[in-house]
């Protein structure tokens, strides 16, 4: 008998065969564990940065309304209130009626614009197109805004979009008055039957926006953007900043 058919020999092998087989399983067994281990391992980082970053927005929405606050207040005590004592002062001193009724005058307007600043009245009757002329017209005084729109459909926007929108583009041009020093700024509006987009551009200093893009400002227009299930991009240079809005307003999440 040969000596590789002897039973011996047989064992030894199917011994053999039977180690490798087990430590062929044993090896892939170990492998689909690792791997398993690190996606889980990869998800729950993930779900942490994910957990990390709701809560930065929180914080941010937390601030921005405190800053809402602090600003309303300080219209009230610095504008209208500054106003209705003076007016009382001169009515005590019993100035003439024309001053009087001029101060009057001047103190209903302004809390018309802070009531506005606040909720603009009859929202669902104002079309898209008239709350941001609303909210563009008062700075047309000091800065020069050419506003081009599109509007390629007769869908009526629901009101949360429409103030979302409206208080981007309040935070957005007093950005651009108190730090851009721009001379110009244009705004584009455009909806069709399913997209709304608004573009507003300046010509003014920029700003490096990896040095900016943990501020309060942008932080503020990207919680809103975030909410509304849309998308935003900034560009910004030493000749100006551009930045785009789009929302899919047909889309029920986006709401």
């Amino acid at each position: 008998m040969e000596k590789w058919i002897e039973p011996k020999t047989i064992t030894l092998w199917i011994t053999i065969i039977i180690v490798v087989i087990f430590l062929l399983v044993f090896s892939f067994i170990k492998l689909a564990y690792l791997n398993f281990k690190r996606i889980i391992a990869t998800k729950l980082e993930e779900s942490r940065l994910q957990l990390e970053y709701q809560r930065k927005l929180l914080e941010t929405a937390v601030v921005a309304q405190e800053k809402e606050r602090i600003r309303i207040a300080a219209d009230l005590h610095d504008s209208l209130i500054g106003k209705l004592t003076t007016l009382r002062l001169k009515n005590q001193m019993q100035y003439e009626y024309k001053e009087i009724d001029f101060l009057l005058g001047e103190s209903i307007a302004e809390a018309r614009r802070i009531s506005h600043d606040l909720s603009p009245p009859m929202l669902e009757f104002m079309t898209f197109y008239d709350v941001i002329d609303g909210v563009i017209d008062p700075w047309r005084k000091s800065i020069s805004i050419e506003f081009i729109h599109d509007i390629r459909t007769d869908i009526a926007l629901l009101d949360t979009i429409k103030i979302q929108f409206m208080r981007i583009l309040q935070e957005l041009i007093i950005n651009i008055h108190k730090h851009a020093a721009a001379e110009n700024i244009l705004i584009h509006l455009r909806i069709s039957n399913k997209w709304l987009s608004l573009l507003i551009c300046d010509n003014g200093c920029g700003f490096d926006l990896t040095k900016s893009k943990k501020g309060l400002g942008l932080q503020n227009i990207e919680l809103r953007m975030l909410y509304l299930n849309g998308h935003h991009r900034i560009t910004s240079n030493k000749t100006g900043t551009t930045t785009l809005l789009l929302l899919n307003h047909t889309n029920p999440d986006s709401i």
